[in-house]
């Protein structure tokens, strides 16, 4: 027996976009197990007291007393616990809840019995070893009133029913289409004819009136990614009588939502971005958290599913809720827990763990076990003032750092030390993007990411592409048009096949036509000549450039940049090269020169979705720059509170390009820094580079991925160095 670790802290979720009536959702952080690194957890009353307890993995926690006391020994395999999923049933029919778990690398699927005896051992069976599953869910897919076991395998696909009488217990297995093997499955009633079908990421699998004895029929209606989450969520998110799709990709960046629109006897399916600020959401869940009436989806990050490997798994922790707003059909996000020690691993939980009528959250992870005290209606948490510090950003509270060339870490503790291990550059990562916003105001919420509503007003062949002009929303009340560049051998009917290329124009009048090869410099036609080597390539507009007039104190008046109104906007056109079926999601990358090149570096570090980044010309070190003469920085196209609020000061600003350059970490930087570049100095380039090797190496990235060419040119991009950057690009994203 020992004493679990119990320690609290208090988290507000506000919005700068508060819908009117809406509650504003507050939680308190109780860590119980600092040192657990289990991923599943189950709320179950073990002791027969009346008051839930907490069962995870190899203990059981007694929520009155702060005592643990151990359940079963649990097999370890290469370095995790074998135990995926703790799902409660009584399997048994005892009146005692067991659990059922699903495990990956051991590929076993069990049920493990509870004693009538608090304190013994509980007992594992094996159900079946069908192979690696990510984990399970209970879903009552035959409608008798019982709850199945639906595992997600990842070369099977497959459900299990039991029963249980008189301490015997029968598990049958049955099949179900081999297209639902992968990674990610959901179930629900998908075409409303009452039955409960099954989705995965290629489609779904529509279920007949008998599941056990009847065949399902599989619809390859959609692609979602190849890591959706488990589950994917089945609602009817929008209200209009339809079941949507709601999944996020669980070793990688976004969550997204699937809106069905049927016509006819057909259903339209129109993808949507919810939220693409953080990354690693491996599981998500429904649940009515304020007692309105509404359901909010709940998403959290797992901790370091890949051992570090992954885009963000190193990334400050956060929970959050959304909720749908009906209105501008985007939605609204509150933060639940950010930092600290809470994750949304493999099977949490939303359960009334402490018995006062609201629903709390129960998070399991690598990186301890917490649970999330709902006080949303408590007299306590409505008295208390919220702080600046819970503002509903995402992102830690910025921190002061002396010397932006020392890439050290200010610790919790608020000392300066210096960074030894990936998890301290993952809280400087945190500080640096917080501090990017300090200059360039904060990155918008979900409630601005409208449906992108892609126009084509033109269209016309190339050399060896297609070119289309289009035009696309990224924010109530704005559209950007940009070229939309489609390689020879495009075809939405191929999926996820082309690599793509975000393609930023330089400081110039005629704005997206000068990459995208209608005018202006040749060396500077990439996308042109992107899209002539197979890739996908959009190309914006820069506010104020081109075809996009805007005004940055009146249209822009809501933004603090236009640094930032330019990384949404080219967030947002990232999500239009998402929407496109034959783009690879994990094949996407950045480029752009001089505007364009710091602009790739600044969208980069705010969307992991930008898997590499080529900037030419685009930066130096702030006090290398015109020796620290900084008014070229601060217009309203750029940043004017580095004037405004910094005085042009290179020691003032609180972020600089060494710590930028290392925020791409893991992903793949190239730089084209010429010797003669008149705005850029090559030496504080090279400076830049020698510090976030320092994070590239202690990430242990290969030395390919960061790339610095420095030709004897002036502000150019030259031809040699071009056909260097899109070699290293496909290489990159092949």
């Amino acid at each position: 027996m020992r004493r679990a670790v119990w320690v609290t802290g208090w988290w507000f979720a506000t919005v700068a976009l508060s819908q009117a009536g809406a509650s504003d959702l507050r939680f308190v952080v109780h860590v119980v197990d600092e040192a657990a690194e289990h991923n599943a957890a189950a709320a179950i009353d073990v002791n027969r007291d009346g008051r839930l307890d907490i069962v995870s993995g190899q203990w059981w926690y007694d929520l009155a007393s702060g005592e643990r006391h151990k359940v079963r020994e649990i097999e370890i395999i290469r370095g995790r616990y074998d135990d995926y999923s703790n799902l409660p049933l009584d399997i048994n029919g005892d009146g005692r809840l067991d659990l059922v778990s699903a495990n990956y690398r051991s590929g076993k699927l069990y049920w493990i019995e509870q004693p009538p005896d608090p304190m013994a051992t509980w007992t594992a069976h094996v159900i079946a070893a069908p192979g690696p599953m990510e984990t399970a869910r209970l879903v009552d897919l035959n409608r008798d009133g019982q709850l199945d076991v639906l595992p997600n395998g990842r070369d099977w696909a497959a459900w299990w029913e039991f029963s249980g009488r008189d301490g015997g217990v029968q598990w049958l297995r049955h099949e179900l289409p081999k297209e639902l093997a992968g990674h990610g499955i959901g179930a629900g009633d998908v075409n409303g004819d009452g039955l409960i079908d099954v989705v995965g990421p290629r489609g779904w699998a529509e279920a007949p009136p008998d599941p056990v004895t009847g065949t399902w029929r599989w619809h390859a209606d959609f692609t979602l990614h190849r890591d959706s989450t488990i589950p994917i969520l089945v609602a009817d998110i929008d209200s209009d009588g339809d079941a949507d799709l709601v999944w996020s990709r669980a070793h990688h960046t976004g969550i997204f939502w699937l809106e069905q629109q049927p016509r006819g006897e057909k259903r339209w399916w129109t993808k949507h971005v919810i939220d693409t600020s953080w990354s690693q959401c491996h599981t998500l869940a429904l649940a009515d958290l304020d007692g309105d009436g509404r359901t909010e989806i709940l998403a959290g990050k797992r901790w370091l599913a890949h051992e570090g490997k992954d885009a963000g798994e190193w990334d400050p922790l956060v929970i959050c809720a959304y909720t749908f707003l009906p209105e501008s059909r985007t939605f609204r996000r509150q933060i639940l827990s950010s930092g600290g020690n809470a994750s949304w691993d493999l099977d949490p939980k939303v359960v009334d763990l402490d018995g006062d009528g609201d629903l709390d959250l129960l998070c399991p992870g690598r990186g301890g076990l917490c649970w999330l005290e709902n006080v949303t209606t408590s007299a306590t948490a409505k008295a208390a003032t919220t702080r600046d510090a819970f503002r509903d950003d995402l992102h830690q509270q910025a921190a002061e750092y002396p010397d932006h060339r020392r890439l050290m870490v200010v610790n919790s503790d608020g000392r300066l030390v210096p960074i030894t291990a990936p998890r301290e550059w993952g809280t400087r990562r945190g500080h640096v993007r917080a501090n990017m916003q300090l200059v360039m105001g904060l990155l918008p919420d979900p409630a601005r990411r409208v449906p992108l509503d892609v126009q084509i007003s033109h269209e016309e062949r190339a050399e060896g592409y297609l070119r289309r002009k289009i035009s696309f929303a990224v924010e109530p009340g704005d559209r950007i048009p940009a070229w939309l560049l489609l390689p020879a051998g495009f075809s939405a009917a191929q999926p996820a096949a082309l690599p793509a290329m975000l393609c930023l124009h330089q400081t110039t009048g005629i704005g997206k036509d000068e990459p995208a090869g209608l005018g202006g410099l040749s060396n500077l036609h990439y996308a042109h000549e992107l899209a002539q080597r197979g890739f996908v390539c959009l190309v914006p507009d820069y506010p104020s450039f081109g075809e996009y007039p805007y005004d940055f104190k009146t249209q822009g008046a809501h933004y603090a940049s236009g640094s930032m109104k330019a990384i949404w906007n080219n967030l947002r056109a990232v999500d239009v090269l998402e929407s496109l079926p034959a783009v690879d999601p994990d094949r996407i990358g950045v480029i752009g020169h001089s505007l364009g090149g710091h602009n790739a570096l600044f969208t980069a570090v705010f969307d992991l979705r930008l898997n590499a980044v080529v900037s030419s010309c685009g930066f130096t070190p702030f006090h290398d720059y015109f020796g620290g003469k900084l008014a070229g920085w601060t217009s309203d196209r750029y940043m004017p509170r580095i004037r405004e609020v910094y005085g042009n000061d290179p020691n003032r600003v609180p972020f600089d390009f060494y710590e930028i350059l290392a925020a791409l970490a893991p992903r793949g930087f190239f730089s084209n820094s010429p010797t003669k570049d008149g705005n850029f100095d090559v030496e504080g380039v090279r400076k830049a580079f020698v510090e976030a090797r320092q994070i590239y190496h202690l990430l242990q990235v290969p030395e390919d991925r960061l790339q610095l060419e420095i030709p004897d040119a002036g502000h150019d991009f030259p031809p040699e160095v071009r056909a260097k950057a899109y070699r290293w690009l496909e290489t990159m994203l092949k």
